[in-house]
């Protein structure tokens, strides 16, 4: 799988899919969630949390009121799979990428390709629970709410860990370019 992804993984791509990312995140993703926020007067989406409790949830929840209910569960099962998948495959060839130009031996960065699967794994299974609750509603679900606040910390961490292995590979990349003769 790494050898596909480093394949893969050419700067024309990694850019092409950054173009896309960003196109996606300004002219969809954030107008999709500026509607969840319209509509709970200010209220923000679940999933823009790190962590929260069955009762935080419950009262964001009930922010939304029936319509941003709707409006979030349609955006949880559409736009929110499409962008991490987005985000993962940009994470993933990155890393490929990077990786196998700055590191000689594979080793355990090398494993570091698979940080984004795990994102975008917490990701939608976080989507599911949060669905879950949305449908739910008004009834308290609160162990569905406390494994979706367990994704959603998962989701951020990794996407944290993301960030930092992409800066520890540019960072052994300029490395290894200033050593070469």
């Amino acid at each position: 799988m790494s050898s596909r992804l480093v394949r893969w993984g050419t700067l024309r791509t990694i850019l092409f899919l950054l173009a896309v990312l960003t196109l996606f995140g300004l002219a969809v993703v954030r107008p999709a969630y500026d509607r969840i926020e319209a509509f709970s007067g200010g209220v923000a989406a679940i999933d823009g949390s790190i962590v929260y409790t069955p009762d935080r949830a419950h009262e964001m929840i009930a922010a939304y009121g029936e319509q941003g209910r709707q409006v979030y569960m349609i955006i949880a099962l559409t736009v929110d799979t499409a962008f991490p998948l987005l985000l993962a495959l940009t994470f993933s060839f990155t890393l490929a990428s990077l990786f196998h130009r700055a590191f000689a031996r594979a080793g355990v960065l090398h494993r570091a390709v698979r940080v984004p699967m795990a994102a975008l794994t917490a990701d939608l299974l976080e989507n599911l629970g949060i669905v879950t609750l949305l449908l739910g509603y008004p009834r308290r679900l609160p162990a569905v709410a406390l494994l979706a606040s367990a994704f959603s910390t998962v989701k951020w961490t990794a996407i944290a860990a993301e960030a930092v292995l992409v800066a520890i590979g540019l960072v052994a990349l300029l490395i290894q370019r200033t050593r070469q003769p």
